[in-house]
């Protein structure tokens, strides 16, 4: 399961330790040599190599042999995330977030990191190459948030389960009853991690920032054990296992509650680690999730170009819609003109038809086959942290079924409440939030990524890639003529840019810098034209992802290999062809998809 959207803010959970991308497994373990071999049952197999492949490239099957090997290893030690993505080996079981179970886990990163690095690259393949130099990258990755970072020290929101125990529910998988006593295991193995949080856990790494998050989030985890898991399983009749969960629930749920009260009581008062990561972390961090090795100074300047030229085109867009009025003043009007709350989900779905249909007309890229997504309103438990996403199923999930959430006021909010959610879907909003999420956004990339052979490809990807392509095809799709001479729209996608550019830079100053809270909220309002309220969430999320410039930096790495594809193919470059292609590289870094396209790496930005 992948869910990707616009945020208030990511809430975590423990369903993979100390990660910052999603892994996701392959089927069931007695298929799992065949599912790697052809991709996965349901999945297209790659066609059948020539006779002559092992003798130029004599390592490829001994790489997919521990490539097969690694994946089977990384299901074990991350049941939640083997659940999300459709294995369903492990769906009693959570991560081991014991310090014996971190430690185990960098043990198995040190020693697969070392078995990628031995292959000799001129022994295999172009494409096992770059997927050998992403694995090690992989890799050192988790030993960057295990050894370095030590998040299992610092990261109070990794230690509750909601998200596991969410990906239970989620989809009909499985009857209801064998889904509930799966809960009912999950739940209970998941009391030894609330007791592990309060050994791991450290005054002196722990920043205060981090435990008013989770607080501030915890009436919602509450209420989702509560009401929303209960509600799931209302049609299973009493019983023996109904009673089994009932009583694990409530454990599970004074389980939080006491850890929540510990937190407020007891590590609040002594917290006063730093949020920041510092700056060789961080240059670690891009250089593993992303293969962007530039100096911070060079990326800052980039970025602070970019958040220039942004600027200046929204109020001269503004200028052109009423020039009477000031930029953040013609923003605030065109957002005060959305459909009622009841209108909302309706208008989404015909603006998806919409969109689907523009794609195709204007040959965007090829859409592969599969479902239209359903428009859903938002699971109350994920109200408090996104206005709208994108959620996918697994690549080894039977259904293809995907949900696009949409997040509604609450009818017993206060009216001014209610009316600041709704600003949020304006109808140009609502055109390019879709743009961003399905068509051609990360829905189109889910199903490039369901079809892709190559499991390395279609399990692990890069968030500069995803991120970045969904918001590169927000200003696409209006320099393609979406929505020609209406400038509001285009006002809409620059107000989400400057969000964007402004996150971009957030990050490399909070982490790296010395920028504070106040500071950062303070940039926001002054360069985004953020209500303080909403900047501060900008803020807070910025203290606790410090890839959030993945979105900007992934839309600039793609618009230079556009440019730079297109100078070299001349008159035979088409955009639908460069699309097609792009997507077809799965979830590799993009300095990685510069080489396959281009030849040679060249300069990312």
């Amino acid at each position: 399961m992948s869910v990707h959207g616009f945020a208030l803010r990511v809430a975590r959970s423990s369903s993979l330790p100390v990660r910052r991308r999603k892994l996701v497994p392959p089927v069931l373990a007695a298929a799992l040599c065949t599912a790697i071999a052809a991709g996965c049952a349901g999945r297209t197999a790659p066609p059948a190599a020539p006779e002559t492949a092992e003798v130029h490239y004599p390592a490829d099957a001994r790489f997919r042999a521990e490539v097969r090997d690694f994946i089977e290893s990384e299901l074990r030690l991350a049941p939640g995330w083997a659940t999300a993505q459709g294995d369903h080996r492990y769906d009693s079981r959570v991560a081991d977030l014991s310090r014996g179970g971190i430690a185990e886990r960098i043990l198995h990163a040190t020693n697969w990191k070392r078995a990628f690095e031995a292959f000799i690259p001129s022994q295999l393949s172009p494409e096992d190459r770059a997927d050998r130099q992403w694995l090690v990258a992989q890799t050192d990755s988790e030993l960057l948030w295990n050894e370095e970072v030590r998040q299992f020290e610092r990261d109070p929101a990794m230690y509750l389960p909601t998200s596991a125990i969410y990906s239970l529910i989620q989809r009909n998988f499985a009857p209801a009853e064998v889904r509930m006593r799966s809960v009912t295991a999950r739940e209970t193995a998941a009391l030894a991690n609330l007791a592990a949080a309060r050994d791991n856990l450290t005054a002196s790494r722990t920043p205060p920032v981090a435990i008013e998050i989770v607080l501030a989030d915890m009436p919602a985890t509450l209420a989702f054990f509560k009401s929303d898991l209960p509600r799931a399983f209302a049609s299973v009749p009493d019983g023996p296992d109904k009673a089994a969960f009932e009583k694990a629930n409530a454990r599970l749920t004074a389980a939080i509650e006491d850890y929540a009260r510990w937190l407020r009581g007891h590590l609040m008062a002594r917290a006063r680690g730093s949020y920041a990561i510092g700056t060789p972390a961080y240059r670690r961090m891009l250089a593993d999730d992303d293969m962007v090795n530039a100096p911070l100074t060079q990326l800052e300047a980039v970025g602070e170009k970019e958040l220039a030229a942004v600027q200046i085109e929204f109020d001269r867009t503004a200028h052109e819609i009423d020039p009477s009025r000031t930029p953040a003043e013609v923003a605030a009007m065109v957002n005060r003109e959305h459909p009622p709350a009841d209108k909302v989900i309706p208008e989404v779905k015909a603006g998806l038809a919409a969109l689907r249909a523009f794609v195709i007309a204007h040959r965007i890229v090829t859409l592969p086959p599969g479902p239209e997504p359903l428009v859903r309103e938002t699971p109350p438990f994920m109200r408090a942290t996104t206005f709208a996403s994108m959620d996918t199923p697994g690549p080894f999930e039977k259904s293809a079924e995907a949900y696009f959430y949409v997040t509604l006021p609450d009818p017993s909010w206060p009216a001014a409440r209610r009316e600041q959610l709704l600003e949020f879907f304006s109808r140009p909003l609502i055109s390019d939030i879709s743009v961003h999420e399905v068509y051609p956004g990360h829905y189109v990339q889910f199903l490039y990524n369901r079809h892709n052979p190559d499991l390395v490809r279609s399990l692990y990807y890069s968030g500069a890639n995803v991120e970045g392509w969904a918001f590169y095809c927000e200003q696409m799709m209006l320099d393609e003529g979406l929505h020609r001479d209406k400038p509001k729209y285009r006002l809409a996608m620059l107000q989400l840019a400057l969000l964007r550019a402004c996150r971009y830079l957030v990050g490399i100053k909070m982490h790296t810098e010395g920028m504070t809270v106040a500071q950062a909220t303070a940039f926001f309002e002054k360069n985004a034209y953020m209500t303080p309220n909403n900047a501060r969430v900008e803020a807070l999320r910025g203290t606790e992802d410090p890839g959030y410039l993945r979105y900007e930096l992934g839309k600039l790495m793609i618009l230079k290999l556009r440019a730079d594809l297109r100078k070299k193919e001349g008159a035979a470059f088409t955009l639908e062809k460069f699309h097609d292609e792009f997507l077809a590289e799965g979830g590799l870094p993009i300095p990685l998809i510069r080489r396959a396209l281009l030849g040679t790496a060249g300069s990312p930005l």
